[in-house]
């Protein structure tokens, strides 16, 4: 590669004057509006993304047309709850967003809001409601999903033709005004205006899918699986994710935000999930396809990474993701990995003073160090379900290679197909 700072600084060591032409004052402000809009690329920070779970800005009404495409599409819009089966159907476990698509009574959604795997199975086996803004109530089948795409097509049971909100027959560019309808906030079917900011955000990690939109609009708990609208009236995405550090994303093509009228720096955006008449996606998944991801077999809490170097107990001497709870009969169970348990320490008279976790921490892939449950991920999402890696595993003073066949993440933690 022709890298021309590289041979600079070859030359430089060689004893070689580099000779550089003298830098107009122009210039010098066209390269510091370079370095200004290239920076936050440039260094590119870890983005701190979730799943619509934190305290974003406040809410903007929409104005104008868009105040009127948000009325014509509200009626086409659900609350989607997940709700206990048999003597507890009336608990609700969770709530998000969706929107019929279809007259037929076909329903768009974030597949995270109707993950079964991701809902409490204390009261049995969980069911999906949709309640529109008449509180109509229509229960949910799911058809087809993606768990990496994180969209999910279901078919409501209709007694005949619903509102729809149509597809856009493309998305729009930076800078065009929006409206996200949502449940966030104690809020029934209301309105999240916004603007497109970039498309084809790629923000480097494993859980999160490219070429997904990025909005200003205020996304909040509840939000998630609505639809994005356009002044038309017409949707161009399904909300899926927010970030605290939207500065530390990367896009393709796209103008940075602040040529777009948007001030930087920013500390929050929003994402969704593009869709529009030709996806070949929303095809493909109202025909009934399913798409899964490939998991160990574990669960991972928040901070449950072990670092020696800042770890109060002694875990071993290499960094990784602690396992917290093993998923009965799944990869890990069978691979032997084993649950997070708690011991007690004892003083010489046999008094409890103090408590010693007994943990695996998987500190490689496919000799691949993952020291992060972030990198750990990374690994897995390139593999296949089916796939057997060698998972490196730090038991106490012991290291452990063990053979382990990757499972869908649906079966694996449901038992659902």
């Amino acid at each position: 590669m022709n890298d021309p700072w590289r041979h600079e600084g070859a030359a430089q060591a060689a004893g070689t004057r580099v000779r550089r032409p003298a830098l107009r004052p122009f210039t010098l402000v066209l390269l510091g509006l370079l370095v200004w809009t290239a920076w936050p690329w440039l260094t590119r920070p870890e983005p701190v993304l979730q799943h619509v779970q934190a305290s974003p800005p406040p809410v903007v009404a929409p104005m104008g047309a868009l105040a009127q495409a948000f009325e014509l599409a509200r009626p086409a819009t659900l609350r989607v709850e997940a709700r206990c089966s048999g003597m507890f159907s009336s608990q609700v476990l969770g709530l998000g967003s969706g929107f019929f698509f279809d007259p037929s009574g076909l329903v768009l959604t974030a597949y995270h809001v109707v993950d079964a795997a991701g809902q409490t199975r204390e009261c049995g086996e969980v069911r999906f409601v949709g309640v529109d803004q008449d509180r109509t109530e229509y229960p949910l089948t799911l058809i087809g999903f993606d768990a990496f795409m994180d969209l999910a097509v279901m078919q409501a049971e209709v007694s005949g033709l619903v509102p729809a909100i149509p597809l856009a027959p493309a998305l729009p560019s930076p800078g065009a005004e929006v409206v996200a309808i949502g449940n966030s906030r104690g809020d029934f079917l209301e309105a999240r205006a916004g603007r497109v900011t970039r498309l084809g955000v790629t923000p480097g990690r494993a859980d999160f899918a490219e070429s997904t939109i990025e909005l200003t609009a205020s996304l909040a708990p509840g939000d998630s699986g609505g639809p994005v609208v356009t002044s038309k009236g017409q949707a161009i995405g399904v909300v899926s994710y927010i970030s605290f550090n939207p500065t530390g994303m990367a896009s393709s093509g796209s103008l940075p935000p602040f040529l777009l009228g948007i001030p930087l720096p920013r500390d929050f955006a929003s994402y969704a999930v593009p869709v529009d008449v030709d996806s070949a996606l929303v095809a493909a998944l109202r025909e009934g396809e399913q798409r899964d991801v490939p998991v160990i077999g574990f669960s991972w809490q928040n901070g449950y990474d072990y670092d020696p170097r800042a770890s109060d107990v002694d875990l071993g001497p290499r960094p990784g993701p602690i396992v917290v709870t093993v998923a009965p009969g799944g990869p890990a169970d069978l691979a032997g990995l084993r649950s997070l348990t708690v011991r007690p320490v004892l003083d010489d008279d046999g008094n409890r003073v103090a408590s010693e976790p007994d943990a695996d921490v998987i500190v490689a892939v496919d000799g691949v160090a993952t020291p992060t449950f972030a990198e750990l991920l990374a690994e897995v999402r390139r593999k296949d379900i089916g796939e057997t890696i060698t998972l490196t595993v730090q038991r106490g003073g012991a290291t452990y290679r063990l053979p382990l066949e990757l499972g869908a993440r649906r079966l694996v933690f449901t038992g659902q197909r």
